[in-house]
């Protein structure tokens, strides 16, 4: 019998939403958004799970321009595992920004 997901935060009874920290969306110790990454935090990236940061000398704006055959090209082993994670860190960021938007703009 599968589980009911539990939504921890549920709207105040006021309806009204008090300020959303981003930091509990927030993996690890990198900003949110991969595009923001500096070379440095690719490096960190790559290096916490087991690439070679010296195969990574960009920052994260570049790592947006390169396909998944790139990633694997740089690191055989890891190559497909680092690009899905990637990827799935920036579609996280760019759906929280789209919502944001979306929030804002009432």
């Amino acid at each position: 019998m599968p589980t009911q997901a539990r939504c921890d935060r549920v709207p105040p009874t006021d309806g009204a939403w008090g300020a959303l920290d981003l930091r509990v969306l927030q993996e690890d110790d990198l900003p949110l958004d991969p595009r923001e990454w500096c070379r440095a935090q690719v490096g960190t990236w790559v290096s916490r799970r087991g690439g070679l940061p010296e195969r990574f000398p960009m920052n994260g704006k570049a790592l947006c321009l390169m396909s998944k055959d790139m990633f694997a090209a740089r690191v055989p082993r890891l190559g497909h595992a680092l690009y899905q994670d990637f990827r799935r860190r920036l579609a996280k960021a760019l759906t929280l920004q789209e919502l944001i938007e979306k929030l804002t703009s009432k």
